[in-house]
């Protein structure tokens, strides 16, 4: 049977008021976030650990089995209040791209349509999601768009980010998510140049063998989902066969980052979006 791919899932927070509004669709309910993770580990996923990854990006060599990679953006703290607990007992870990400067304040980005209780994680919980074998990575300083950047700012936010985490756990942060899934070439140099093995855009569709390093795709899960959805966008890597198809024209054209710089200088996202 042919290798199928590994989806990696990107998630923000989870909300356990019971009061979802499209408005907060980064957001997934609680009951909702058990269920895919149920599902899951019924279905017989396993984590994807950090070997495996560079086995398949770096080396080209696909994983035995189904894998999936859960990750998580921002560091809200219903990620330690209810995720670590739901993945550990159906056998998951997952990877935390964390905004350094928000640790332990509230998250204050009015474009933003995350619950108004769920603040951010301090330090002594990101330390006990490290400890449960979650994995911490970057997601930039401030949570600004870095296109917008001058060199300087964005060396600032990439390697800031990196060294705060590095300090504070004793660990390697070697993978970044680009705030709101916006990259441009110059910020994937300061990646490399900062020390960065690999980037994550949230571009949909499933990772595999040889995928671009910088440009590895994430599939949002988010209050919108409905068990059908979910189930789709794991097993495709799409929501539909015609995003899935677009999306694949997109990859093509997106390969490599200067000549995607170029096209969005006329069309932004070429009307292809992160779809």
């Amino acid at each position: 049977m042919s290798f199928q791919g590994i989806p990696v899932l990107n998630y923000h927070a989870i909300d356990n008021t019971g009061n979802m509004s499209p408005s907060r669709n980064v957001s997934v309910s609680l009951a909702s976030f058990k269920e895919q993770v149920e599902w899951l580990h019924k279905e017989g996923y396993k984590p994807l650990m950090e070997e495996e990854l560079r086995s398949v990006v770096l080396a080209g060599k696909p994983p035995a089995g189904k894998r999936v990679l859960v990750t998580f953006d921002d560091g809200y703290l219903s990620l330690y209040e209810y995720a670590l607990d739901i993945l550990s007992r159906n056998g998951f870990t997952a990877t935390l791209f964390l905004s350094t400067s928000f640790i332990g304040k509230p998250y204050e980005q009015n474009d933003f349509g995350f619950v108004n209780h769920d603040r951010q994680l301090t330090w002594d919980e990101i330390k006990t999601l490290s400890a449960a074998g979650w994995s911490i990575q970057s997601h930039g300083y401030n949570h600004i768009r870095l296109n917008s950047m001058d060199t300087e700012a964005i060396i600032k936010e990439v390697t800031l980010s990196k060294s705060i985490i590095e300090q504070n756990l004793g660990k390697p942060v070697h993978s970044f998510a680009f705030p709101y899934g916006i990259y441009t070439n110059k910020v994937i140099q300061q990646l490399k140049a900062a020390g960065y093995t690999f980037a994550y855009s949230v571009h949909s569709g499933k990772l595999f063998p040889r995928a671009s390093k910088f440009q590895l795709p994430r599939i949002e899960i988010n209050n919108m989902d409905t068990m059908d959805t979910f189930i789709t966008k794991v097993t495709t890597g799409y929501i539909s066969p015609s995003i899935g198809r677009r999306a694949k024209v997109r990859d093509i054209i997106y390969a490599n980052p200067a000549v995607k710089d170029f096209i969005e200088r006329f069309t932004p996202m070429f009307g292809f979006g992160n779809h």
